[in-house]
C-alpha cells in the first residue's frame, strides 16, 4: 500500500517521460501575428497613418509619431433634422480617482458646461447623437434612436487651453475617452426634450 501511495503522490522529482498530449507548460508557444478582430485565421491588416493617428491622444511606448498635419483632423458635425431639438440633457458621470466618496452624476443640459471639482477645467455638453456614425468626411446620427449615444464634449483648462474635444460614448466608456490623472467622465442617461 505505501509503495502504491509513493507512485501516486509522486516523490516530486521531475519525470523522464512525457506524456502524449500533454504539452510542457514551461515551454513557451510561439508567438504568432495579431489576428484580425472576430478572426482566428486571419491576420490584422496593418494601420494606415489615419487610423494611427485618431489614437487616444496619451503619449504611448511604441506609438508611431503624430504628424502636424494629422492632429489636425477634423469632421463636419452634421445633425440630422430628425435629431435637431429632439434631446434637452445628458447625465454624466464624474469619478474623482482620488476619492470615490466625491463621484457626482451630474445633469447637463446640451449647450451649457460645468467645473471638474475644484480644478478649474470646464466641461462643456456639446452636439448628443443618439445613434452616433462617423466616416471620413462628417460625424452625425443615424436617426434619432438611442442605438449609439455619443456626446460631444470641449474641455479646458482654467486658463482656456483646450484639452479634450471629442466624443464620449454611453455603451463603449473608454473609446476616446478623455483622459485625466484625478477625473474621468461617463455618460450615463440622456433626457428628452418635452413635448407640447
Amino acid at each position: 500500500m505505501i509503495s502504491l501511495l509513493a507512485l501516486v503522490v509522486g516523490c516530486g522529482e521531475a519525470p523522464d517521460r512525457t506524456i502524449e498530449g500533454v504539452k510542457d507548460a514551461s515551454q513557451k508557444p510561439p508567438t504568432q501575428p495579431a489576428l484580425a478582430e472576430g478572426s482566428a485565421t486571419k491576420a490584422a491588416p496593418p494601420l494606415s497613418d489615419q487610423q494611427l493617428a485618431e489614437g487616444s491622444g496619451s503619449e504611448t511606448d511604441g506609438h508611431p509619431p503624430v504628424t502636424e498635419e494629422q492632429k489636425k483632423i477634423q469632421r463636419e458635425i452634421i445633425v440630422p433634422k430628425n435629431v435637431e431639438g429632439k434631446w434637452k440633457a445628458v447625465k454624466i458621470l464624474v469619478r474623482d480617482k482620488t476619492d470615490e466618496e466625491l463621484n457626482a452624476l451630474k445633469t447637463v443640459t446640451l449647450g451649457s458646461s460645468f467645473q471638474l471639482g475644484d480644478s478649474g477645467i470646464t466641461v462643456a455638453a456639446a452636439e448628443f447623437f443618439p445613434n452616433f456614425v462617423m466616416d471620413q468626411a462628417a460625424v452625425t446620427s443615424m436617426g434619432n434612436e438611442l442605438a449609439n449615444p455619443a456626446i460631444h464634449l470641449v474641455i479646458t483648462s482654467k486658463d482656456g487651453q483646450e484639452l479634450y474635444n471629442g466624443w464620449t460614448f454611453a455603451k463603449y466608456p473608454g473609446l476616446y475617452a478623455f483622459e485625466h490623472e484625478r477625473y474621468s467622465l461617463q455618460l450615463m442617461d440622456f433626457i428628452p426634450t418635452p413635448t407640447t
